[in-house]
C-alpha cells in the first residue's frame, strides 16, 4: 500500500475513532482502530494476489499519478503549486497570510513528544524518504552477470575446392650406350691386362672388359730356312685380343668406335602427384594445360622429341575432412562446456554422428556497481483524541508478488488472443549460422553481430530480442547438408512482448507439463484462459523482472521527496489538529 493510500486509511481510522469516543472509553477506541487497520493491511495484501483483479484492491485507482505530469510541465508545477497555497492545511506552510495560531491555545503535547523521540514512534531511522521501522528487503534483479550459451561446431567439414597437380610423360628404355675398344696384349690366360695405350689413358678405370679371345702366342726364337719361311723353335706367352667398354671416350686414345643398343620399351603419363593431391576426394578434371610442348631430351642416350612433356591439371574435389572451431571458445575463461548436440548422422539409423553443435555457457560481466538495496519498510503510527500509537507493522514480504500481479493484469490487455482465446503468445524467430564458417548471424546473448551485413532481418532482430530478454531458446537445427554432413544450422526461439510474458511462458509450460516443441516447427503459442488459471504464480522465479517493476514505480528523486515532505507536514497537522 503507497504512502496516500495508507494515509486514506489512517484518515478513516481517525474519524471512526472520533465518533465513538463518547461511546466508549480510550483504550476500547484503541484496540479497536487498531485491530481496524490490521484488517485492512491484511485485506489488501491478500486481495491482490487471490483475486488476481485490480478492482478487488480496495482503493487502487491504477499507477498512473497526477504527479507524473510534472516531470516534464515545470510550468503546471509552478501554477498547481500557486493554487494550493490557498487551499486545505498547506496554507499553513505556503501562505504568508495565513491565520495564526496562539501555540499557547492548542495542545501540542502529543506531537513535542514524537518530535524529542521520533524513533519510539516512528521507527529507529526515519526519514523524510519513508525508509523506517521495520523493513523487507526486495530480492535482487537486473544490472548482474548473467550466463548465456554460445556454441562452436566439431565433426566433419564438406568441401569444394580446386586442387591442382603436374603430371609428366614418363618414357623408359632398354639398353646402353658406350664406347667400344680393341687391343692385343701379351700375358697368361688368368690374368687380363689393360692394354698398355688404353691402360695410361685418362679415366680407363672407369671401363670393362667384355671379351677376351686368345688369338696366338709370343716367340722366344724364330728360325729362318733358307727359302725365307719362319718357324718358332722356342714358344713363349700366348697372345689375347680384348675388347673393353668405356662409358666416355677415353681421351688420347685413337680407335674407339660409339655403340648404342638403347630403345623404347614403354611410355605412360606419370598420374603419381596428381593421384595423391586429389586422393581421398570425388574429383573431376576442369582443365589441363601443356607446360612443356615440343621438346627433345635425351634418354638412355637415344633423343626423344614429343609434343608434351608436362600437363598442368586443376581438378574440382568435393569430400569430407575433420574440422574443429571451438579452440577460441574453449580458452575463455567465463566459459565452460555444457553438451553435445547432433547436426547430421552417417547413417539413416543416426548411430553414427559427423558434425556436432559443441554448447559452452557463458557469463557476462556484471554492468557497472550494482544498484543499492531496495526494501519494503512498516513502522506508522496512528492517533485516537490526541494520543498516538504506533501500528504494529510487520513490512510485506509480498509486495514483489503484487508488483507481478499487477503488471500480469497489464499484459493480459495487451496479449490476449480473441480468435483463439489465448493469452501470452510470441513468435517462432530464427537465425542462422554456417558450420564452420565466417558467417554467423547467432551471435549470444550479449555477444555483437561479427557480420551484420552478411545476416538477414530477421537474424538481426533475433539477435536484438533476445539480447533484451525477450527470446526462449528452444533448440537447433540442420537446414542444409551437402554429403550427408550439415553445412548451414537455424537456432529457433520463441519471441515474446516482454520479459514477464517470457517468464510465465518458460515456469508456465513447466508446470503445466506444456513444450515449447521441435526447433524446426517450435510452438511459440501462450495459454488458454483455463490453463492460465491453474497457474500457480508463487512458485515462480521473477527476480529477472523485479527491479524493472521497482524502477518503473518510482517517482524521479526531487518529485517524490516533495511528495513525501509534503505528506508528512499534512500528518503532522491533521494528527495535531491545525487547521
Amino acid at each position: 500500500m503507497n504512502g496516500a493510500r495508507f494515509l486514506a486509511v489512517c484518515l478513516a481510522v481517525a474519524a471512526c475513532g472520533q465518533l465513538a469516543h463518547a461511546q466508549m472509553a480510550t483504550s476500547d477506541a484503541r484496540s479497536e482502530g487498531e485491530a481496524i487497520a490490521k484488517g485492512v493491511r491484511d485485506a489488501t495484501n491478500s486481495g491482490i494476489l487471490t483475486n488476481g483483479q485490480a478492482a478487488a484492491v480496495p482503493g487502487f485507482e491504477g499507477t498512473d499519478f497526477p504527479q507524473f505530469d510534472y516531470v516534464e510541465d515545470p510550468a503546471g508545477l509552478s501554477t498547481a503549486g500557486e493554487a494550493q497555497r490557498y487551499q486545505d492545511n498547506y496554507r499553513v506552510v505556503a501562505d504568508p497570510y495565513r491565520t495564526v495560531f496562539d501555540p499557547a491555545t492548542i495542545d501540542l503535547s502529543s506531537a513535542r513528544l514524537i518530535e524529542s523521540d521520533a524513533d519510539t514512534y516512528l521507527g529507529p531511522g526515519a526519514s523524510p524518504d519513508g525508509s523506517a521501522g521495520a523493513c523487507a528487503p526486495l530480492p535482487p534483479g537486473g544490472g548482474g552477470a548473467a550466463t548465456y550459451l554460445e556454441s562452436c561446431n566439431a565433426g566433419s567439414q564438406p568441401y569444394d575446392e580446386a586442387r591442382s597437380c603436374t603430371a609428366s610423360l614418363a618414357i623408359q628404355t632398354q639398353g646402353s650406350r658406350y664406347w667400344e675398344y680393341i687391343c692385343e696384349t701379351e700375358g697368361f690366360t688368368e690374368r687380363y691386362e689393360m692394354c698398355g695405350e688404353l691402360a695410361r689413358a685418362p679415366g680407363s678405370g672407369t671401363c670393362r672388359l667384355s671379351e677376351s679371345v686368345r688369338i696366338g702366342e709370343t716367340c722366344l726364337q724364330w728360325v729362318q730356312e733358307f727359302n725365307g719361311r719362319r718357324w718358332c723353335a722356342e714358344p713363349g706367352e700366348p697372345i689375347y685380343r680384348q675388347q673393353w667398354h668405356c662409358p666416355a671416350p677415353l681421351s688420347g686414345v685413337s680407335g674407339g668406335i660409339e655403340r648404342n643398343t638403347t630403345r623404347i620399351i614403354s611410355e605412360a603419363v606419370d598420374e603419381t602427384v596428381c593421384q595423391n593431391a586429389t586422393n581421398g576426394a570425388t574429383c573431376s578434371l576442369a582443365s589441363e594445360v601443356c607446360t612443356a610442348p615440343n621438346e627433345t631430351r635425351t634418354i638412355g642416350g637415344v633423343a626423344v622429341t614429343r609434343p608434351c612433356w608436362e600437363w598442368n591439371r586443376t581438378y574440382q574435389c568435393q569430400g569430407v575432412a575433420p574440422a574443429n572451431d571451438c579452440s577460441a571458445l574453449e580458452a575463455r575463461p567465463e566459459c565452460r562446456f555444457s553438451h553435445d548436440e547432433c547436426l547430421s548422422y552417417d547413417d539413416p539409423a543416426e548411430t553414427s554422428c559427423n558434425v556436432y553443435d559443441r554448447w559452452y555457457q557463458c557469463t557476462t560481466p556484471a554492468n557497472g556497481t550494482a544498484p543499492p538495496p531496495a526494501y519494503v519498510c512498516g513502522g506508522d503510527i496512528y492517533c485516537i483524541d490526541g494520543e498516538c500509537t504506533q501500528v504494529e507493522r510487520e513490512a510485506s514480504t509480498e509486495f514483489k508478488d503484487a508488483m507481478v500481479a499487477m503488471n500480469v493484469l497489464g499484459e493480459l490487455r495487451d496479449n490476449f488472443d480473441p480468435d483463439n482465446l489465448k493469452i501470452f503468445s510470441g513468435e517462432n524467430l530464427k537465425c542462422t549460422k554456417k558450420v564452420f564458417g565466417l558467417s554467423n548471424c547467432c551471435s549470444g546473448k550479449g555477444v555483437p553481430l561479427l557480420t551484420p551485413f552478411l545476416c538477414s532481418r530477421e537474424d538481426r532482430d533475433v539477435d536484438k530480442r533476445d539480447d533484451a530478454g525477450l527470446c526462449h531458446y528452444v533448440g537447433t537445427y540442420c537446414s542444409d547438408r551437402v554429403l550427408g554432413v550439415c553445412v548451414t544450422r537455424k537456432q529457433s526461439y520463441c519471441c515474446y512482448g516482454s520479459k514477464l510474458v517470457r517468464i510465465l511462458n518458460q515456469q508456465g509450460k513447466a508446470q503445466l507439463g506444456m513444450q515449447f516443441g521441435r526447433a524446426k516447427e517450435p510452438d511459440c503459442e501462450g495459454f488458454l484462459i483455463a490453463q492460465f488459471q491453474r497457474l500457480d504464480l508463487s512458485r515462480m522465479d521473477f527476480r529477472e523482472v523485479y527491479a524493472e517493476f521497482v524502477d518503473a514505480a518510482k517517482l524521479p528523486d526531487e518529485i517524490e521527496m516533495s511528495i513525501q515532505i509534503q505528506e508528512k507536514i499534512e500528518n503532522y497537522y491533521n494528527i495535531n489538529g491545525g487547521t
